[in-house]
């Protein structure tokens, strides 16, 4: 059974003949006549009693009536909920992050142009987060990308510093710049190895034979703030995650490789599909809309 044939079957009971319901259906006679010929001997059945004056239903084809319109009325809804997909005035977005700051204001800008999506937002270091975009839990995600990726699109959302969070008595909060040399031995508390900012602070100490003394793990950059608070070492963080916690201060650390690209990402081949193209449009600014909007196509 295909769909042409439920048309066909749903024309020809609707109109009371093969004729009226070729016009109905914009297709020949013939052509509807095949479609329920074929339905009959694929069952074995008879569906219609021809006549010179129509085509009238038999006890099957009455009982069968209300569940084809059933079906296609369905399959209208299925393709209006798909045409409203496409207009972006409904849908779903996930989002994977491995920081909030960069993602909210990019929620925020989704919203405001189509409010019909329901977005959701998944935080985790970024190791998870790149994680859930290629297992096709998230639809796009915002990281912080240090090595190449060429299964994935990306667009620059801005740059960020690693900087150095300690506490406001510490010996080192009296400068405003702190050289990574000068934390050779000295406790610091990091996140996790998935953690962007960790590996990032790992990769530019090594680079320059600075070897800290770890003391704690932490998970989160929030427990990692409030270690640092209580003492247990200095925390490397990006600078728009420092927060603004009254017991610390952030400091400039000096030393190569200490920056990164926060980046909008997408999985290659569902860059330029409905929603996640409609983010990378906003992501990429006003000009950019604009021209995406002009486009021919």
């Amino acid at each position: 059974m295909n769909l042409a044939a439920l048309r066909a079957l749903d024309a020809v009971l609707a109109t009371g003949g093969f004729a009226r319901a070729a016009e109905r259906l914009n297709l020949s006679q013939p052509a509807v006549s095949a479609q329920i010929l074929g339905l009959e001997r694929l069952y074995d059945v008879s569906l219609f009693r021809r006549g010179p004056e129509g085509a009238a239903p038999t006890q099957l084809g009455e009982a069968l009536a209300p569940h084809v319109r059933r079906v296609l009325g369905l399959l209208r809804d299925l393709e209006h909920l798909l045409r409203q997909a496409r207009n972006l005035e409904q849908g779903q977005l996930t989002l994977a992050a491995d920081s909030p700051f960069a993602a909210m204001p990019l929620l925020r800008r989704l919203q405001d142009a189509h409010s019909g999506i329901a977005a959701s937002l998944v935080t985790g270091n970024t190791a998870t987060t790149l994680k859930a975009l290629r297992d096709g839990t998230a639809d796009a995600a915002v990281a912080t990308l240090l090595e190449p990726a060429p299964d994935l699109a990306r667009l620059c959302l801005g740059t960020d510093r690693v900087v150095l969070l300690l506490p406001r008595d510490h010996e080192l909060a009296g400068s405003a710049e702190v050289d990574l040399q000068a934390l050779d031995s000295v406790a610091m508390v990091a996140r996790e190895e998935g953690s962007a900012t960790f590996r990032l602070f790992a990769a530019a100490c090594a680079a320059r034979d600075v070897r800290p003394r770890l003391t704690l793990r932490l998970g989160s950059r929030e427990a990692l703030r409030e270690a640092v608070a209580n003492g247990f070492g200095l925390g490397a963080v990006f600078e728009q995650e420092a927060g603004n916690d009254p017991r610390l201060v952030r400091r400039t650390l000096l030393g190569p490789g200490l920056q990164a690209d926060t980046c909008l990402l997408a999985l290659a081949e569902r860059a330029q599909l409905g929603v996640v193209r409609a983010l990378f449009t906003l992501a990429a600014g006003p000009a950019h809309a604009e021209a995406a909007r002009n486009r021919p196509g």
